[in-house]
């Protein structure tokens, strides 16, 4: 309480300080979160109950998905398809983000369905097989690479995702999308709200075994505002946007190997 005294004297609010130390426990909580979740996946024998737990307080729609999985391995189909429904209401699911889903739980329902009918992959009909391919075709997240797969394993198709380039160039002059290799390799960064009236709160996962990064926003200029370091696997830093002028402002996260960049509005 004193030290939250002390910043709104030197004219800092006590919301934004109470956000700060909310920002600051949450990312020990999802250390610890993360700690767990590796010791029971690497122990011998897993845990699924104590797993879901952890998966919980780590919190997010990948962990729910984990926990979905978690079902899905148990045979307890019943709770992993409710729980799967509940996603789009859970975590507001929208426009491509809600096509994902839709993806998502088509191949759910299709491992349900080999199940009770005690079929294997290689034993698709003509119709789910055009399911897969719909899905792998439209190419949104972890379900279309699920598609590609059984389809490549099975099915005797081929998909590419080699960067399109003319007879004239070479293989390394083609164009890499570096957001689409950092979140490849685990990295993410979203900012809510935008626009950004009171607060920005800048969510982010760093990629692989990285713990430390820096937050770089600036304005439209290019003018550096403000910089912040961040610390841990995942968590959140809140920025108070009071102060700053309304406009459009970069957000540049830099980290080992990458950088991950996006824009909002004050």
């Amino acid at each position: 309480m004193i030290d939250i005294l002390r910043q709104v004297a030197e004219g800092v609010t006590y919301k934004t300080v109470l956000q700060q130390q909310m920002a600051k426990h949450n990312r020990i909580k999802t250390r610890a979160a993360n700690d767990m979740i590796r010791s029971y996946l690497n122990d011998t024998i897993v845990a699924l109950v104590e797993l879901r737990n952890w998966l919980n307080n780590l919190g997010g729609i990948a962990a729910d998905r984990q926990i979905i999985a978690t079902y899905m391995q148990e045979g307890n189909f019943t709770d992993a398809i409710s729980l799967a429904a509940m996603l789009p209401d859970l975590y507001n699911l929208q426009g491509e983000a809600l096509e994902e889903h839709n993806d998502y739980m088509n191949m759910l329902n299709l491992e349900l369905t080999l199940h009770s009918e005690d079929r294997k992959l290689q034993e698709l009909t003509s119709s789910e097989i055009e399911m897969l391919n719909a899905i792998a075709q439209a190419n949104r997240g972890s379900s279309a690479a699920k598609a590609k797969n059984i389809l490549e394993a099975f099915y005797g198709q081929h998909f590419c995702n080699c960067p399109e380039i003319d007879g004239t160039q070479s293989f390394k002059s083609g164009i890499i999308d570096l957001d689409a290799m950092a979140e490849a390799f685990g990295l993410s960064l979203t900012v809510k709200p935008n626009p950004a009236k009171y607060w920005a709160a800048f969510d982010y996962t760093l990629p692989g075994d990285e713990t430390s990064a820096i937050l770089i926003i600036t304005d439209a200029t290019g003018k550096q505002i403000e910089s912040f370091q961040l610390q841990g696997k995942q968590g959140q830093k809140v920025w108070d946007t009071r102060s700053a002028p309304a406009g459009i402002y970069n957000y540049t996260l830099q980290v080992t190997g990458f950088i991950k960049t996006g824009i909002f509005d004050c």
